[in-house]
Order: C-alpha cells, then sequence, then structure tokens
C-alpha cells in the first residue's frame, strides 16, 4: 500500500472527512486530496502535521510496511524527498529514527501525568503545577517545529458553570532547574478563583513530549482551591498521593434504570471513611429521597472502626423500607464526608437511579461509577 492510500485508509478509519482533517492538521483539503491521490508526496513537516490532526504518532502513521523494506520504491521515494529537506529538517528525521527503537515514534510509550500540586505563592495567588514523565515545556524547535506553541494551546481552564478563565501557561524551565522543569507546566489563573468553588483543567491529548510521544487522551483535573477532586481518566498513583477523598465505586451506577426495590446501595472510596476520628462525621453525610423529594429512611451500614481491611473504604447505604417501583431516586453525598487522611469529598456527588418492578431480582455489581 502507497502512502497516499494509507492516509485515506486511517483517515475514514477515524471516521474523518477530509475537511475535518484539514482543519485538525492545518494542511488545506485540496493539499490532502492530492497527497492521498498520489499526486503530491509528503515531507516531514506535513508528515508531521498529517500525525497530528489523525491523533498518532509519525511511526503510527508511516505503518510498518513502509519502514520494512529498504530496498523498496516507497523507501527510495522518502529518500528522495528527505534529500530536498533543508539541514535542520534533517537532523530532527534523524533524531525521530533513532526515537523509534526506544518505542517512542510508535506509541509504546505514552506522555503521562506524574503529579499535580496546587501552590498558593502569594495570600492572593494560586498556581497548579502539572509535572509529566517527558519534556514538554522545553521542546527543541529542531525536533519538534511549533511544538512549544502547539503545547501551550493543549490547555484550558473552566469554572463550574463551564465558562473559560483565561490563564497564563508558564514552562517550567522558567521558574525551577533540574530534570523536573522541561517536564512541568505551570497553570496560572489571570483572575481570583472563588474559594469552595469546582474548576476543571483540559489537557489535550495532543500535547507532546521531546520524545515525540503523546498524551494520547484528553485529561480532566476537577479542583478547588483547596483540593483536587477528580481527575479523568482515574489515576490511581496520582490519587494515592495528590487527590482529596474520592468515590471510586458504586454498584449502582448514576442514571442506571431497573434498580430492585430491596437493593442496597454498596459505596467504595479512595480512603478509610470508618475510622473513629470521622465516623460520626460521616454517619451524617448521606441522604436519600425519591424525585419528589420524599425523603427514604436510611440505614448506613459501616465496618468497626480498627478494621485495616478493604472494608474500611466502604459504606453500604440499606432503606429502611423497601423502595417504591417505577420510582426515580436521588442520593446525595455531602461534600463534608471525610477520609483518615484528612481529606474532604470537596464537592457533593450525586447518584440517581430509578427502581424496575416490585419483584425484579439484583443484578450483579456495576464497575465504575457515573457522578452527576
Amino acid at each position: 500500500m502507497d502512502f497516499g492510500s494509507r492516509l485515506k485508509q486511517l483517515r475514514e478509519g477515524r471516521k474523518l472527512s477530509t475537511s475535518k482533517l484539514s482543519k485538525q492538521s492545518g494542511l488545506s483539503q485540496s493539499f490532502i486530496w492530492r497527497i492521498e491521490s498520489g499526486e503530491k508526496q509528503p515531507t516531514l513537516e506535513t508528515l508531521k502535521k498529517l500525525s497530528q490532526g489523525l491523533g498518532m504518532s509519525l511511526g503510527e502513521l508511516l505503518g510498518q510496511d513502509l519502514m520494512s523494506k529498504p530496498q523498496s520504491s516507497k523507501i527510495n521515494r522518502i529518500a528522495s524527498n528527505i534529500r530536498r529537506l533543508p539541514p535542520e529538517q534533517v537532523d530532527a528525521l534523524d533524531l525521530f529514527i533513532a526515537s523509534l527503537s526506544d518505542g517512542h515514534g510508535s506509541g509504546e510509550h505514552t506522555l503521562a501525568l506524574k503529579a499535580i500540586n496546587l501552590n498558593h505563592s502569594e495570600p492572593d495567588g494560586f498556581e497548579i503545577e502539572l509535572v509529566f514523565s517527558a519534556n514538554v515545556s522545553a521542546v527543541m524547535e529542531h525536533r519538534i517545529p511549533d511544538g512549544m506553541k502547539r503545547n501551550l494551546e493543549c490547555f484550558r481552564l473552566f469554572d463550574q458553570n463551564m465558562k473559560e478563565v483565561p490563564i497564563e501557561l508558564i514552562p517550567g524551565n522558567k521558574r525551577m532547574y533540574g530534570k523536573m522543569a522541561g517536564r512541568t507546566f505551570i497553570v496560572r489563573p489571570l483572575s481570583r478563583l472563588a474559594d469552595r468553588k469546582a474548576y476543571k483543567i483540559s489537557i489535550s491529548k495532543f500535547l507532546q513530549a521531546n520524545n515525540y510521544s503523546y498524551l494520547k487522551e484528553d485529561h480532566t483535573i476537577l479542583f478547588s482551591k483547596r483540593e483536587i477532586m477528580d481527575i479523568t481518566p482515574f489515576n490511581q498513583e496520582l490519587c494515592n498521593s495528590y487527590l482529596s477523598l474520592m468515590l471510586v465505586r458504586s454498584n449502582i451506577a448514576s442514571g442506571a434504570e431497573n434498580i430492585p426495590v430491596d437493593k442496597d446501595i454498596k459505596l467504595t472510596f479512595s480512603n478509610n471513611i470508618i475510622a473513629e476520628a470521622v465516623r460520626e462525621n460521616n454517619l451524617q453525610c448521606f441522604s436519600l429521597e425519591s424525585s419528589k423529594k420524599q425523603p427514604v429512611d436510611i440505614k448506613i451500614i459501616m465496618a468497626e472502626p480498627d478494621d485495616d481491611s478493604e472494608r474500611q473504604k466502604e459504606i453500604i447505604i440499606h432503606p429502611q423500607q423497601a423502595l417504591q417501583s417505577n420510582t426515580a431516586y436521588v442520593l446525595t453525598i455531602s461534600e463534608s464526608l471525610r477520609g483518615a487522611n484528612k481529606k474532604s469529598l470537596g464537592i457533593d456527588k450525586i447518584i440517581t437511579f430509578t427502581t424496575g418492578a416490585a419483584n425484579s431480582s439484583a443484578d450483579g455489581e456495576q464497575d465504575g461509577v457515573s457522578i452527576a
């Protein structure tokens, strides 16, 4: 398969029109047509724009069949194009090919978010420090042309009403020295964030490191000025060290239907929530009511305070009487729920569900939880 045919196959496999790929890559639609028809052969810069537009590495774009036949006409054509490149782009291609042996170009190693810190540097100052697994904030332009410019466009901040908050994005090497500097971006809101309000940082999957690896998946971080509340995709390593108390799992996902009327609700959190120091507080943090605001008497079931098993992270909500059939219910978990690590939930968690017929039987537990 020649490159033009491969490009068309990849584009259609991602359900992208040439118009959509044009917008995502910054190349004209007519130019993409000419590449796919074989009329034009891409330069290294064009290949990089196409790989970014398709959301993949250059190695994935080129494919094994284009890389595995040294004497093929395809390789000869690529070699001919390389001869027309300026010296700095030849150097960039040489570095890229070397990176393939380490697996970065083929996507074996993806960029990862490794740490999140909330910094109160001044009485009115507030910053979020994001540390990644590779150099993203000191990208060398001879390796990745316009890499820094694109990376700076990968971060956005929103308030709880999804209104965008203007930010200054500060590369780590502007603030610090050492090997972590190039791996760090500092997000500084340009307007003062309100206390006890939720905000969200979004990080585009197109964030790229100096080793050509991508983030691969859009990330979101839900936080307040006091603590981090949630990360998507869920990251257990970060949860252990940086996150506030989190609802990790529920046997009834928010929005679930046909729930048995006699089913208990089992909740699992990220930290011990039954310890003596927080037990009495946490017993007051759960309420269940119908969608018509009719409260339901519930019993909060916890393990003993000295239980050192995984049950220390679990709460069971037991309705004192069977729920009504074909009725919508709302379980509210208060933001004041606390863990033994002295972290709080930080924001109310809501699980809505609808019961089925009175004689419906209980299903197995559902994996995960969807929070409204």
